[in-house]
C-alpha cells in the first residue's frame, strides 16, 4: 500500500465519528433482505455476516468495521474496471479550486498547517469537490463498472474481494440522493486521478499559450502544439492515461459543433465573403427557388413559400459549388490568415478559442474544400443571420429615437 493511501486512512479513521451522521442513514441498505433479482447479490454478500458478525442492529462494533471497509475502497480505482475518463479532468480542476476559494485556502495557508491538518483540509476539499462534479450519469457509470468488477472477480474465484466490492455496490445503490458518495475512497480515488490528469493537461496548454520569447508573442496555439517537446509531452500523457484520447476526440467534436451552430446562426460571424459573393449566393438561391431576382426572393414572407426536398437539394449543391469554387488555394491561404487576424483578436478569444483552433487546423487540409463543403455553407448562411440581426437591432435603435 502507497504512503499516501496509508496516510488517507489514518485521516478517515480520525473523521469516522464526523461522518456518522451521514453514514447513519445508509446502513439499512446492508441489512435489508434484497429483492428476488438480487438472489445473486445475496449470495455473494454473505460471508459478510461471519466477517463481521451480527449487523442487524445497524451499530456496534460489527457495522463500523464494515462501514470503515467500504470507505478504504481507494485501492479498486486501479481495477482495470475503473480505468478511462469518468470526470470531466478540466472541469474537476476548476472545481477544486473554487473550492479551495471558497475555503479561504491558499497554497501558503496550507504550507503553514500541521501535516495531518493539512492532509485533512485536502481531504475535505477532495469531498466537496466529489460533491459538486458527482452526476447521476457518473453514478450509474460507476455503478456499472462495479459490477463488471464484481461478476469478474466471483468467475475468479475471490471470494473476498467479490464481497468488498458486492458491500460497497449495494451501500452506492441505495444512496438515491449520493449524500455518502464524497466520503467513499473508490470514488475520491477517481477524482484524484482525474485531477492529476486536469493538471496534466492545464500544463500542457499553459506551455502552449506561454510565448517562448518576446519575438514568439504571436504564434498560434496550433503551431505550438506542433513543437517537438510538446508532441512528446502529449504522447506521454496519452500514454499514461488510458481513454483520454477519446475523452479529448469526444470534446473536439462538441466544441466542432457548439462553433458550427455559432457560425451558422451568426453568432460568431466570421465574415469571409465579399458583398459581390455574398450577392452571387443570394441570386442562386433565388433562381432555383423559382425567383426573379434576390429583390423578389426578399420582399416574400419566407414563412409563404417552401421547397420540395428534391428542390431544397439543388439549392444547396448549386450554392455549395458556388462556394467551394471561390476557394483557391491561394484564397484558401488568405481565408488562414484572416482566421489567424481573427483568433489574434482579443475579443474573440476564450469561448471560441478552442473552436477558431480547430478551424484553423482544418483549412490546413488541402482537401478541406473537398471534404468540409458544409463549413463554407454554414458560413454564408451565418452571415446572412448575422447581416438580419444588425439590421433589426439598427431598426430598434431608429424606432427608439
Amino acid at each position: 500500500m502507497s504512503q499516501s493511501r496509508k496516510k488517507t486512512k489514518k485521516l478517515q479513521k480520525q473523521r469516522q465519528q464526523k461522518r456518522q451522521g451521514t453514514l447513519k442513514h445508509q446502513e439499512r441498505a446492508l441489512r435489508r433482505q434484497p429483492e428476488p433479482v438480487h438472489d445473486e447479490v445475496r449470495e455473494d454478500m454473505l460471508p459478510l455476516f461471519s466477517r463481521f458478525g451480527d449487523l442487524s442492529s445497524g451499530s456496534g462494533p460489527g457495522m463500523e468495521k464494515l462501514m470503515m471497509m467500504l470507505m478504504e475502497t481507494d485501492d479498486l480505482a486501479d481495477e482495470p474496471e475503473m480505468a478511462g475518463i469518468l470526470f470531466n479532468p478540466m472541469l474537476a480542476t476548476e472545481t477544486l479550486r473554487k473550492v479551495a476559494e471558497k475555503m479561504r485556502l491558499s497554497p501558503g495557508k496550507l504550507d503553514s498547517l500541521s501535516l495531518e491538518e493539512r492532509e485533512d483540509t485536502q481531504l475535505d476539499m477532495l469531498e466537496r469537490s466529489v460533491k459538486q462534479l458527482l452526476t447521476a450519469d457518473i453514478c450509474q457509470d460507476i455503478l456499472k463498472r462495479l459490477d463488471n468488477l464484481r461478476l469478474r472477480l466471483k468467475r475468479s474465484g475471490k471470494k473476498k474481494e467479490t464481497v468488498k466490492v458486492e458491500a460497497l455496490l449495494s451501500f452506492l445503490r441505495e444512496d438515491k440522493e449520493r449524500g455518502s458518495w464524497p466520503i467513499i475512497g473508490l470514488v475520491q480515488a477517481i477524482l484524484r486521478r482525474h485531477l492529476g490528469v486536469g493538471f496534466d493537461l492545464m500544463d500542457v496548454t499553459m506551455t502552449a499559450m506561454r510565448p517562448d520569447d518576446m519575438e514568439d508573442n504571436d504564434t498560434l496555439v496550433t503551431d505550438k502544439l506542433k513543437k517537438p517537446g510538446l508532441i512528446k509531452k502529449v504522447k506521454t500523457l496519452l500514454k499514461k492515461t488510458p481513454g483520454l484520447r477519446d475523452y479529448l476526440e469526444e470534446q473536439a467534436d462538441k466544441t466542432w459543433e457548439e462553433g458550427m451552430d455559432a457560425v451558422l446562426g451568426g453568432d460568431l460571424n466570421l465574415d469571409i465573403y465579399s458583398p459581390k459573393e455574398m450577392r452571387a449566393g443570394l441570386e442562386i438561391i433565388a433562381k432555383s427557388s423559382g425567383f426573379d431576382s434576390v429583390e423578389a426572393m426578399v420582399t416574400v414572407d419566407s414563412s409563404s413559400w417552401k421547397l420540395s426536398e428534391d428542390k431544397a437539394k439543388i439549392v444547396i449543391d448549386q450554392l455549395e459549388n458556388h462556394l467551394t469554387n471561390l476557394f483557391t488555394p491561394a484564397r484558401l491561404e488568405q481565408l488562414r490568415g484572416e482566421i489567424d487576424a481573427f483568433w489574434k483578436d482579443s475579443k474573440h478569444k476564450g469561448k471560441w478559442s478552442p473552436f477558431l483552433m480547430l478551424l484553423r487546423e482544418s483549412l490546413s487540409d488541402k482537401k478541406v474544400v473537398e471534404y468540409d463543403k458544409g463549413f463554407f455553407v454554414y458560413a454564408f448562411w451565418g452571415e446572412l443571420h448575422a447581416g438580419a440581426k444588425e439590421a433589426n437591432k439598427n431598426h430598434e435603435k431608429m424606432n427608439r429615437k
